[in-house]
């Protein structure tokens, strides 16, 4: 089966792509034999620490409004009103989670690497130009 396998030659540096099985060797225009070059995997953890979880303040309160029962700090070491506790989510699954159950979205992790958010359109209106 083909892959998609970046090759590097030892002799003369240089790379290429190619889509090669994976048993299979290339010579380099150089007459060397080029060996696959193996990138390492970028790790992240699945459960995040105090500093790179989200921070939410909730107010289980019955008789508190629903348009105050959550607020968002704008860091992690901010003042708590009284009546709240700090709800910290630490991982993507809490955080969709929130997000469901209070209609809320992160722009942070739904904001587009082109510059589009979430809310750049109103019942199919752009808002940006």
């Amino acid at each position: 089966m083909a892959r998609s396998i970046d090759w590097t030659c030892s002799a003369c540096g240089i790379r290429e792509w190619a889509m090669a099985d994976v048993d299979e060797t290339r010579t380099c225009t150089c007459g060397q034999p080029m060996q696959q070059d193996w990138l390492p995997r970028i790790q992240r953890d699945a459960q995040w620490d105090d500093q790179r979880a989200v921070l939410v303040l909730v107010n289980d309160d019955p008789s508190c409004p629903a348009d105050v029962k959550v607020r968002y700090p704008g860091s992690h070491d901010c003042r708590v009103p009284p009546g709240y506790r700090r709800q910290y989510l630490r991982s993507l699954q809490e955080v969709n989670k929130f997000e469901r159950t209070h209609g809320v979205a992160n722009h942070v992790m739904h904001y587009d690497s082109n510059g589009r958010a979430l809310d750049d359109t109103y019942h199919g209106e752009r808002l940006v130009h």
